[in-house]
């Protein structure tokens, strides 16, 4: 791995990369509380066609921590700034949770760079608003107690319990990466994400092949949220859409990229030799 820095967008962006400069680029967005070091075991199963790029989000990791909400239309402005940056024409970005979100809101902003995108453990659909009182409750606890004890409670939460005890040092070095966030990051990431729009269009628009993978064991977004959009306001299954390939993954809650990155790197790798295949895979 190797880590880089460049200034985006009015901040410092940090980003790792493995493979080669001059093989076709994928972009991995990792999830809130994250940072790039959750795509590490997948990121070497992917380098021998593609050079991957893995961005730390606006107040994430050891990228810079601005004082304003970070909407998911911010933080795509931030990828498309880093995209800009390396000479990228067109790339493939895959999101986990709230980096899916920074993927549909790319996707939105900047359909040109895109040649495919896939979604991991996450969803086009806004907030219910169950969920977002839940984020004011979570913004509250860490205005309150800090982040610390916030980590320490969330990130158990994404294993299956099994893999809690299988891999505890999996789950720690997680938590390590959530530990290195500050509380100012984490509520202005936390209101950003209760301010998304409904972006099921960015699914079934979409003129190529889109992927998508759930847990079976997800109890932060479930299957259901992750194989639904809605189509002029009427919820519809993802299946209805033959250019979504859909994807569950048995015995794996919200973390395939750590419970199970061989599998999520075969899908992903099968999914990018789709898209060579049958790009466009039809048009509107």
């Amino acid at each position: 791995m190797e880590k880089h820095k460049v200034h985006v967008n009015g901040i410092d962006m940090v980003y790792e990369e493995c493979g080669q400069e001059n093989e076709k680029t994928i972009i991995l967005i990792h999830g809130f509380c994250g940072s790039s070091h959750y795509w590490h075991n997948v990121c070497p199963l992917l380098t021998e066609h593609y050079r991957v790029i893995m961005p730390q989000l606006r107040g994430h990791g050891e990228t810079s921590v601005p004082d304003n909400i970070y909407t998911m239309e911010a933080m795509a402005d931030d990828i498309n700034g880093l995209v800009e940056k390396l000479g990228i024409d067109k790339t493939v970005v895959f999101g986990h949770s709230l980096g899916g979100y920074v993927t549909l809101a790319f996707a939105d902003k900047y359909p040109e760079k895109l040649s495919g995108f896939g979604l991991i453990h996450s969803t086009a659909l806004p907030d219910t608003e169950e969920v977002k009182r839940k984020r004011y409750q979570d913004i509250s606890f860490i205005m309150k107690d800090g982040i610390e004890p916030y980590v320490h409670d969330l990130i158990p939460k994404l294993f299956k319990e099994s893999k809690r005890q299988d891999m505890p040092d999996e789950v720690e070095r997680v938590k390590q990466a959530g530990l290195r966030m500050s509380a100012k990051g984490a509520i202005h990431t936390l209101e950003g994400m209760m301010m998304r729009p409904d972006r099921s269009a960015m699914l079934h628009e979409a003129t190529f092949p889109v992927l998508l993978v759930a847990g079976a064991d997800d109890e932060v977004i479930s299957p259901d949220d992750t194989f639904s959009v809605n189509e002029r306001q009427t919820p519809k299954s993802t299946y209805d859409y033959p250019h979504i390939q859909e994807n569950t993954f048995e015995g794996v809650a919200h973390m395939s990229l750590v419970e199970a990155p061989e599998q999520l790197a075969r899908v992903i790798a099968n999914y990018l030799r789709t898209l060579g295949e049958k790009e466009p895979v039809r048009v509107l």
